[in-house]
């Protein structure tokens, strides 16, 4: 894919292109995130002919094993860039990246595993070495010096680790000690016993014939003639496009011992920037190969749950917003009718004990209840906030003949107060608001009852949500005992109850067992 073929916003932008980066860029292809790998080109271990250790891929050359993995995570979608990253600004969900090549992207998230550079004592002609016959790891490169003569150059007391384990390898291993570190004799005495030999200050030059080492020249001047040389390297990690985020690298301590810097991060990679991972060397300098391709699919998982996570929570607000708003409802009552016409059981059950009189009926919906109030001898006000639902029950009460019985009125209950009007029965049957908003509702409500007068709530119980007919309203729902703090003092209650009832599931048109929420309370006359 071309530069001019990329698109300008990612779920996740990944600053380095290196076993973790690729690794978690492939957990996140798979789970379909649009994703930036940025390359500089410099992996850590470019120096080395082979890497080991890698189960399935055992020796493998590490530019080739990168050169297929990024065949790999293309065929998931995952876009590389061959540049570097060198400004990051903006915030969770709008990050924006710049590279040194001009490319400006946004991101949701950044997971940053490049930029892990390794410090070498300064011995002339070291660095020259380094990744072939200088090496640092007995996991990634012990065998290949294995029966072999080495030298330990101890520049810091952990050294000492480093003889105890290429000792396992070969017989012949020498301690180097640099002026001024101090082996802890315990750790003197330990290798001394296992046959490892020690040679003292800093020396002088590694030496080689042509391409090949000869060994090292000490403090004295003499030659120590090794095949390879083991040194303790300061791995540091390099992204000081974090720094205006806040994010510096921290000290890397090992057994009361400081090794380079790392970026720090929680268990699931996130940094102390919301958005921001981190995953590999980066993060912990003792990972091997395998272990940093591991940690980038865990933290590349980490970040795709983190999104979806969001998604989902951004998705019950625009639910919400949309589902107790008007223009969700006059859509709804713009299409095919949404219930039976018929009374509302509860109702059904209650209103023929009271004497008619004036009704006020809460979101009257297409007027089922209102109709069947008013052929009961009622005069019903009944109240929407969706004018396409007040035009649909002004229709079915035109064509039930009770028209004259009810006035409709265009009411967001939320906010309804009565300014003094009342009505001898106020109900109110599956009006929902979510997060506790009912018992304001009810408060509003008892406020427009007359003397002597009953108000009727009917809910859909929270019990519901067993049968799955409920799926995703479980903050809408509530039981009748929440909303008696609700009631004014003069009000009687008479009814408070989980009422159950079967439904037929709308998909399976099975009878299923439902429960309604049921208040009745009426005021002092």
């Amino acid at each position: 894919m071309t530069e001019n073929e990329m698109r300008d916003r990612y779920d996740v932008v990944v600053v380095g292109g290196g076993a973790a980066g690729l690794s978690g860029a492939m957990a996140l292809g798979r789970s379909k995130r649009s994703v930036l790998v940025i390359d500089a080109g410099e992996p850590r271990n470019a120096p080395a002919d082979h890497a080991h250790n890698y189960l399935g891929r055992e020796g493998v050359n590490p530019l080739e094993l990168l050169e297929i993995g990024r065949a790999e995570v293309a065929a998931y979608g995952v876009e590389v860039l061959a540049d570097r990253v060198v400004g990051l600004s903006g915030g969770i969900d709008d990050f924006l990246v710049t590279t040194a090549g001009g490319r400006r992207v946004r991101a949701r998230r950044i997971l940053v595993t490049g930029g892990v550079v390794d410090e070498l004592p300064d011995v002339p002609g070291l660095a020259e070495r380094w990744g072939k016959d200088v090496l640092h790891c007995p996991y990634c490169h012990g065998w290949e010096v294995r029966d072999r003569p080495i030298a330990v150059l101890a520049t810091m007391p952990m050294s000492a680790h480093h003889g105890l384990l290429f000792r396992q390898l070969s017989d012949d291993v020498v301690m180097v000690v640099h002026d001024g570190v101090q082996i802890p004799e315990e750790e003197m005495e330990k290798l001394g016993a296992i046959g490892v030999r020690f040679a003292h200050g800093t020396p002088r030059e590694v030496v080689v014939d042509g391409d090949v080492l000869v060994g090292l020249r000490l403090a004295d001047g003499s030659i120590l003639e090794r095949d390879a040389i083991v040194v303790a390297t300061q791995p540091h990690v390099r992204a000081d496009f974090l720094g205006p985020l806040g994010i510096e690298p921290k000290p890397f301590e090992m057994n009361g011992a400081t090794y380079g810097s790392v970026i720090e991060v929680e268990p699931s990679g996130a940094t102390v920037v919301p958005g921001i991972f981190a995953a590999g060397n980066a993060t912990d300098i003792a990972m091997i190969l395998i272990a940093s391709a591991a940690h980038g699919v865990r933290v590349g998982a980490w970040i795709n749950a983190d999104m979806a996570n969001a998604d989902a929570a951004k998705a019950v607000v625009e639910r919400r917003d949309g589902f107790f708003e008007r223009p969700a409802w006059e859509e709804r009552y713009s299409g095919d009718k949404v219930w039976s016409g018929r009374v509302n059981v509860q109702l059904a059950a209650e209103a023929p004990s009271l004497a008619p009189g004036r009704a006020l009926d809460i979101g009257c919906g297409e007027g089922g209840d209102a109709i069947w109030l008013a052929s009961q001898g009622w005069d019903v006000t009944a109240v929407d906030f969706a004018d396409a639902a007040l035009a649909r029950t002004t229709k079915h009460a035109e064509e039930a003949g009770v028209a004259d019985r009810i006035e409709t009125r265009r009411v967001d209950v939320r906010t309804f107060e009565p300014a003094g009007e009342t009505w001898d029965l106020v109900t109110s049957h599956f009006f929902h608001l979510p997060d506790g908003g009912m018992p304001d509702v009810v408060r509003r409500l008892a406020s427009a009852v007359a003397p002597g007068g009953t108000l009727l709530v009917v809910g859909h119980h929270p019990e519901d949500l067993a049968t799955g007919l409920r799926h995703g309203h479980n903050t809408f729902m509530f039981t009748p005992e929440e909303l008696l703090p609700a009631v004014p003092d003069g009000f009687e209650v008479e009814v408070c109850e989980a009422r159950p009832r079967t439904q037929a599931h709308p998909h399976t048109g099975e009878e299923i067992a439902v429960a309604d929420s049921v208040l009745m309370v009426r005021r002092a006359g």
